[in-house]
């Protein structure tokens, strides 16, 4: 089995993480979700743009862009153990509705 398989995405906070290690935290995925994601979504609709420079969102877009969302806010979710895990869980719910 290659090394790429056998990465496991570990737990934020649960497992400590040295500067070498490949695993990325949810905070890791969090970061890129913000990013990515998040700085497109116009405040207004809530819906996602296509781009930095359009106006117009694509339904199909905005499905893939939120289940993302929603898949990460589960994975906090799970781990609910730390405030700043319920913090950034409740962040993205709102994100969802």
């Amino acid at each position: 089995m290659s090394a790429k398989l056998q990465r496991r995405a570990s737990i934020g906070g649960i497992r400590n993480r040295t500067t070498d290690s490949p695993e990325m935290t949810l905070d890791d995925y969090y970061h890129v979700v913000a990013k990515t994601i998040l700085c497109n979504q116009n405040p207004l609709t809530g819906l996602f743009a296509a781009g930095k420079d359009t106006d117009h969102a694509w339904v199909r877009d905005n499905v893939y862009a939120i289940m993302a969302i929603w898949g990460l806010s589960l994975s906090y979710k799970k781990h609910l153990d730390q405030m700043e895990n319920w913090t950034k869980c409740y962040e993205l719910e709102q994100v969802i509705y």
